[in-house]
């Protein structure tokens, strides 16, 4: 620990109006540095967790919290489980890959038949049309928005649907298709809006030439819980059933995210570090400008470790200065980066994020106190070590030899 004088000391160091205007400079802009590491941080990865959270909260309107196959099996544990009042919904489905064909264009989709489209099973937006329209009529279906646009069609269009399977005709081994007609367009506003077609499970099955359903789609009061409810089915079910949660069928995408956001945090962490080498060359500096103090500090009775404590608190204080206002500065920009992104928008007239392009119109922020603690903790211990050298060539310099304007050995 430190005693009140070292305190008083480092303090009477690092605002003392006596230093060298460049010694006064070097220490000003070491703490702007750290200012604008901890803020870049601190923003960039508010913006990241939003970005992510906004993702997250859009997928999980479209697709299930959990699915289980053998339908038989999973209805009769899913009714035994104690956690029914989580599942808002279970409904079984069918899902196959499938080519779709309009008048100009093709793209690959994703074909899932479900026995209802209850809001609480979908709560896409829906952009044109009525789902109701899928589910009462054969060979209807709901297309995605980016999907529709990429065959460029709309409601009451049809489109050629291009199964996995050889018809045999008088022409020939030819691949199997059935007209549909888009009754309805959504938007989920995320990736599956280019691959998402929704139709009835009966239409589903007559397309599949499958009898019997895939398996059970279920929704959630708390998607988080998804692990909890599909280890309880599991132990029910004795291992026979292998439930699938959303964590696990988009872990890709989501390891995707995690792994930017940790290279963002290392490569804004440079910042910082940049800001603590900044550090080093203020109390180096210091420790040469101010030789002659450090040597009547040790006549007066301060051991060297006195003198090394006293200039990496120097340091510290530096350092928390530049924190404390990269703090400030951060939360502030965190909490208002919306109407400022609207104020740039307006002053400049362009659109920082385009509807039409990608899948947000805005910025969204999650400021997460735990990644605030980890920049203020490292910022912390960067400033620290780079303390470490200046305060040790300051507890090594000779009293007689300062105090007689020589160097020290």
């Amino acid at each position: 620990m430190f005693s009140r004088l070292e305190l008083t000391i480092a303090r009477r160091l690092s605002f003392s109006k006596e230093q060298r205007a460049f010694t006064r400079g070097v220490s000003i802009f070491a703490a702007l540095g750290m200012t604008l590491g901890v803020t870049s941080l601190i923003v960039v990865l508010s913006v990241m967790n939003g970005l992510a959270g906004e993702l997250t909260g859009r997928l999980l309107k479209a697709v299930p919290h959990l699915e289980v196959s053998d339908v038989s099996t999973a209805s009769t544990v899913v009714e035994t489980i104690e956690l029914d009042e989580l599942i808002l919904s279970q409904t079984p489905y069918i899902r196959r890959q499938l080519m779709l064909r309009g008048d100009f264009s093709s793209s690959g989709a994703e074909l899932t038949g479900v026995g209802a489209m209850t809001p609480d099973a979908f709560s896409m937006r829906v952009l044109e049309g009525d789902l109701r329209n899928v589910m009462s009529q054969r060979f209807h279906v709901a297309l995605g928005e980016m999907l529709a646009r990429n065959l460029g069609v709309g409601v009451g269009d049809t489109i050629d649907a291009v199964l996995p399977q050889i018809a045999i005709t008088p022409f020939g081994l030819l691949p199997r298709y059935r007209k549909l007609t888009v009754s309805a367009v959504v938007a989920v506003g995320a990736s599956p809006d280019a691959s998402l077609a929704l139709t009835s499970l009966e239409t589903a099955s007559k397309l599949s030439r499958s009898d019997e359903p895939d398996g059970i789609r279920m929704q959630l009061s708390d998607p988080s819980r998804a692990g909890e409810v599909a280890q309880l089915i599991r132990s029910k079910s004795n291992g026979s059933l292998v439930p699938v949660t959303w964590t696990q069928t988009y872990q890709s995408l989501f390891a995707a995210i995690r792994m930017e956001k940790v290279m963002v945090s290392v490569l804004l962490s440079a910042l910082i570090a940049v800001a603590a080498f900044s550090v080093i060359s203020s109390l180096t500096m210091s420790v040469a400008e101010k030789r002659s103090d450090i040597a009547s500090l040790r006549v007066l009775g301060l051991t060297p470790e006195s003198i090394r404590t006293v200039f990496l608190l120097h340091g510290l204080i530096l350092a928390v200065f530049g924190i404390g206002a990269g703090l400030v500065l951060g939360l502030f920009l965190t909490a208002n980066i919306e109407g400022f992104m609207r104020l740039l928008e307006t002053v400049f007239g362009w659109t920082l994020f385009d509807p039409s392009i990608y899948y947000i119109g805005g910025l969204p922020t999650d400021l997460q106190w735990h990644d605030v603690a980890y920049i203020i903790t490292g910022a912390l211990m960067l400033s620290l070590i780079a303390s470490v050298y200046p305060a040790h060539r300051a507890s090594k310099i000779s009293p007689v030899l300062a105090l007689n304007g020589l160097e020290a050995e």
